[in-house]
């Protein structure tokens, strides 16, 4: 079977045909997906899409021929097309919905259009780069009435689902402060990876005739000459993305506001730096951000490094009742400290400890409540964005959470490049 591109003829059918509404077909037909960007998260998505239920994967669109084959081949569907040409892509009349996971520069231009075509749309953070991005896409979506999700999983990951449940229960007390914080580093430098996370060498066809380099710049602020570690490495250069707000606060932020529902901060501080891995980028290598939400008697602290990893990721809400502490992988709640029965649980532990030899100063009192593993089933973040699809049913991260989370990344940026504190005029929707 062979998997050529879109041709001219097919692609002048399809902007003439009526744009293909689920709800107007049998509901029991398979959804039709077009994939747009098939880089790194792009398979991924790609690999989530398949396993939904009733789905069908029939576009494939990259700018970079070896990403093209490589999906193609790892397609169930064997008569998958791929195009080099976006537009051409989600126009087809056989495609409902799209994935978007190409250079945050690109999800406007993608998203918009895709809702103007009545296209049901799921993008990867950061949703867009500017305010005014935010504005046009949260306008399309809605004036189309399509179903929208940005790509945060903590969304759908049991752990955070019933860390929402624990803080709505009102345990944790007044909760005056949220830390959080995503500290990595590898061998390499963060961001160094070609068309897979765990691949560090640049391929040995990334060149002109491979890659569709005058294609990758339409949208790009600042036209340079062929890069392919442009190309492959975006999110090092202003450009292309947010660096590491859009690339990681977004996710630790995002998943904080969907256990709590503080939405855009009034006002934001951010300081960044370059100061360790310096070469090959322009972006910050490490970002410490405080959000203010002064009405809600709450602040959100955001820190990030690439040179060390020894706490690595974690989310801590902090109530003068308990202590909530979750991450992909575990869901903890502590008494609070201050009261009588804490300290007698921590001396009961430390006698343990003696007991056994270990020394007491490495004492970890044991969590009052610990999700265990499975305990909590939740369908996964692309089989709710096909759900809504479905059923027209809100996702859980809609196109309002979404425009929540693309401010917070502006206001976060802008507040570094102009080395101030910026806030939000909610009446205006702007950054002031």
């Amino acid at each position: 079977m062979s998997k050529s591109h879109l041709g001219r003829r097919e692609f002048l059918a399809s902007t003439i045909a009526a744009p293909a509404i689920l709800a107007q077909r049998n509901p029991n037909d398979k959804v039709g997906i077009a994939v747009v960007g098939v880089g790194t998260r792009g398979t991924y998505l790609h690999r989530d899409v398949q396993e939904a239920t009733d789905t069908e994967v029939r576009m494939i669109c990259d700018l970079y021929d070896g990403n093209l084959k490589r999906e193609a081949d790892a397609c169930r569907n064997r008569k998958v097309r791929t195009s080099k040409d976006w537009e051409q892509a989600i126009a087809s009349p056989d495609v409902d919905a799209v994935l978007i996971a190409t250079p945050d520069f690109w999800h406007a231009p993608m998203a918009i259009r895709a809702a103007q075509l009545k296209k049901h749309v799921y993008v990867e953070k950061a949703m867009c780069r500017t305010v005014q991005e935010a504005k046009d896409i949260r306008k399309a979506v809605k004036d189309n009435g399509v179903v929208f999700q940005l790509g945060h999983h903590e969304n759908s990951d049991p752990y955070f689902v019933k860390a929402r449940e624990i803080y709505r229960s009102g345990q944790l007390g007044k909760m005056p402060l949220v830390r959080t914080y995503i500290d990595r580093t590898s061998a390499w430098p963060e961001w160094q990876f070609y068309t897979r996370y765990d691949n560090q060498v640049l391929p040995a066809d990334a060149n002109e005739s491979a890659i569709d380099w005058e294609r990758f710049q339409r949208n790009a602020a600042v036209k340079t000459k062929f890069d392919p570690e442009r190309f492959f490495r975006w999110r090092c250069w202003w450009e292309y993305g947010t660096g590491i707000a859009g690339d990681l606060m977004s996710h630790q932020w995002d998943s904080i506001n969907g256990v709590v529902g503080m939405g855009i901060p009034e006002a934001m501080q951010t300081q960044g730096a370059l100061y360790f891995w310096k070469e090959d980028r322009e972006v910050p290598d490490q970002w410490h951000a405080i959000m203010e939400y002064p009405k809600k008697e709450l602040t959100v602290t955001f820190a990030c490094t690439f040179h060390n990893r020894h706490h690595g990721t974690c989310t801590y809400l902090f109530g003068r009742e308990a202590t909530l502490e979750v991450a992909s992988g575990f869901c903890r709640v502590y008494g609070a400290e201050w009261k009588p029965e804490y300290a007698a649980k921590a001396a009961r532990a430390r006698k343990e400890a003696v007991a056994q030899g270990r020394d007491p100063r490495d004492l970890i009192v044991p969590p009052d409540y610990s999700l265990k593993p499975g305990e909590l089933k939740v369908t996964s973040h692309m089989q709710n964005f096909i759900d809504g699809i479905r059923t027209g049913e809100k996702t859980r991260c809609d196109i309002d959470r979404g425009f929540e989370e693309a401010v917070t990344v502006v206001m976060a940026v802008e507040s570094f490049r102009k080395e101030r504190k910026v806030r939000w005029d909610t009446s205006r929707e702007e950054i002031v």
